[in-house]
Formats: structure tokens, sequence, C-alpha cells
């Protein structure tokens, strides 16, 4: 089988998995942030075993389906504004001086967070009820705890991205 055939076969069935653990969202609502950190690693592994493009290509397809097919639309939008994302460009980002690297990743975490939350309120009409139990802190307290949330799914997936190239090379290993 050609490279570029099996990277278009593998691409396409990670699609195909990252969509339905979205989906999952639906039945289980409480893996409304955990499915779409899964399908950004479903990225990386992706980008692992082929090349960033054909992650990128996953990504952007299971964006689209996402967004279109999945009831569930803030975890979609979880997907689509960061998670599926950001592992693609944590490599580049930590490129940067420590500082600098840091403060780009926590304004591109809080203006994704910000863009999903007004999104989900203002186009897709997402009850904003849930907002008002602390009061007017509520956002801020909500903000502050995804923010630590954000730093120690950085810090997790720095100490653990040799399990996924090791899961990506023995893959390699079996489709070649």
């Amino acid at each position: 089988m050609k490279n570029k055939t099996k990277n278009t076969a593998i691409s396409g069935l990670m699609t195909a998995l990252s969509v339905v653990l979205m989906m999952l969202t639906t039945l289980v609502p409480v893996f409304m942030y955990v499915i779409p950190i899964a399908t950004g690693l479903v990225v990386l592994f992706v980008a692992d075993i082929s090349d960033k493009k054909w992650g990128v290509g996953v990504y952007f397809s299971t964006a689209f389906l996402s967004l279109f097919l999945i009831t569930d639309k803030e975890a979609a939008l979880t997907y689509a504004l960061f998670f599926g994302y950001y592992p693609l460009i944590k490599d580049i980002i930590e490129k940067l001086p420590k500082a600098w690297g840091w403060l780009l990743k926590l304004a591109l975490f809080n203006a994704s967070a910000v863009g999903i939350g007004v999104i989900s309120f203002y186009l897709f009409g997402v009850s904003g009820e849930e907002y008002e139990e602390f009061g007017e802190f509520t956002i801020p307290i909500l903000l502050i705890m995804a923010n630590v949330a954000f730093v120690l799914y950085d810090f997790c997936i720095t100490k653990n991205r040799f399990l996924l190239m090791r899961l990506s090379e023995r893959f390699k290993k079996i489709i070649k």
C-alpha cells in the first residue's frame, strides 16, 4: 500500500473514531470536557504516525463534522476552538522562551474559553442559569478553575508524550 493511501486510510479511520467519541458527549454529559481532550490526542497520534499535515486534516474534518452532527454544541466548540488543535501547536509554542511560551499558552486558552462561552451563549443558546451560582463571581471563578485544569492538562501532555510516541511507533510497525 502506498504511503499516501495508508495516510488517507489512517486519517479517515481516526476522524471517524474522533467523531464517534465526540458523540459520546451527547450520551454522557459529564464527558463534555474529557472527550474533546481525548480527541485532541487522537489528532496528535495521527501527526506522530503520518505527518502534522495529516493531523491538521483530521482536526479540521473532526471539527467540521462535530459542529454539524453532535448535539452537544459546547463540546464541539471546545474541540474546534481549542483542544483539537492545541496538541499540534504545543511543540511550536514551547520553542519560545519559557515565560513567553506560558504567556502565549494562557492567552490562547483564555481567549478560546471566553470565545466558547460567548458563542455557546449567543449563537447556540446554551442556558446561562448555571453561571449564576456564585453571583457576579461565577465567571471569574470558573475561568480560574479552567486555567488550573489547563495547566495540569499541559503538564500531563508534556510528561506523558513519550507514551503516545511509543504507541505510534508500535502502530507504524503493525501497518507496514
